[in-house]
């Protein structure tokens, strides 16, 4: 009885045995869906243009004279230019080609290098030449400031100012109420003035863009001078410019106090050099 009593524990104690090892073996598995998020991050750039090294800058333009460079609506005056109470024209054309140099990394402040022709006609758009004509040639020059308020944008906005050397000679024919001519040859006369301007270019490539501009001149500030006319035998008179004041006893025919001043409108091209692009990175 004990024998049988000790193998019956024996077979609970070995069922036991088996139930803990075989429960140790088993395992338990847990499955996790998981999601992964990519975050996106927007870094911007900004694309600058550096300020040219050198400008190149050509125009064609039209002018409008101004005081006494505004005879009759353009058309000629026989007795306004006898009595040197105008030049006798009002309308004109002409072109410039100017350098421009930076005074500065930053690209504010120029120096304009100007050369120019003006021509002026009475008969341009007028065409009343029963009294006369007039015409004028003005070949001029000079150094000049610029400011320029955007010099590394597409769009360069800038004023400016420089006084101006200006080399003026024309001809004129006077048509008396009898028929009779008299042809007037104006001698070259240096004079010195200024202009002021305002205007854009706008750069279509890196390296060429377009200009727009206006300008006031007044061309003999200075150094005015009246002449007596000197007749020719061939009939025809030659004079000076004759835009000084004289005394009232003086009897010099075509002189009195002018001014050869007048505004203009522009367009033209332009060629920026050494101009490159830097890319930077915008804070976030």
């Amino acid at each position: 009885m004990k024998l049988k009593k000790i193998n019956v524990v024996l077979l609970f104690l070995i069922a036991g045995l088996a139930q803990i090892v075989f429960a140790q073996r088993e395992t338990i598995q847990i499955k996790v869906d998981t999601i992964i998020t990519h975050r996106t991050k927007i870094v911007k750039i900004a694309t600058v243009r550096t300020v040219p090294k050198f400008i190149l800058h050509f125009d064609a333009h039209y002018n409008s004279g101004a005081l006494e460079l505004s005879s009759h609506n353009g058309g000629f005056s026989r007795f306004d230019f006898l009595y040197g109470k105008s030049f006798g024209v009002r309308h004109g054309f002409g072109a410039s080609l100017i350098g421009k140099i930076p005074l500065g990394k930053k690209g504010n402040f120029w120096l304009d290098i100007i050369s120019g022709y003006d021509r002026f006609q009475s008969d341009l758009i007028a065409d009343n030449s029963e009294e006369g004509k007039a015409s004028y040639n003005s070949f001029n020059g000079g150094v000049g400031v610029e400011y320029n308020f955007t010099p590394t944008h597409k769009v360069k906005y800038f004023v400016g100012l420089n006084p101006l050397f200006s080399v003026i000679s024309g001809d004129a024919t006077i048509i008396n109420p009898d028929n009779n001519r008299i042809d007037i040859s104006i001698k070259s006369s240096f004079r010195l003035g200024y202009s002021a301007f305002v205007g854009l270019e706008y750069a279509f490539e890196q390296d060429f863009g377009i200009n727009l501009g206006l300008k006031f001149t007044h061309a003999n500030l200075l150094f005015k001078n009246s002449e007596e006319v000197i007749d020719e035998a061939s009939g025809n008179s030659t004079i000076s410019l004759n835009d000084d004041v004289i005394p009232p006893e003086s009897l010099i025919q075509f002189a009195g106090w002018k001014q050869f001043a007048y505004f203009t409108g522009s367009v033209g091209v332009s060629y920026f050099f050494s101009v490159k692009k830097v890319k930077y990175r915008l804070p976030d």
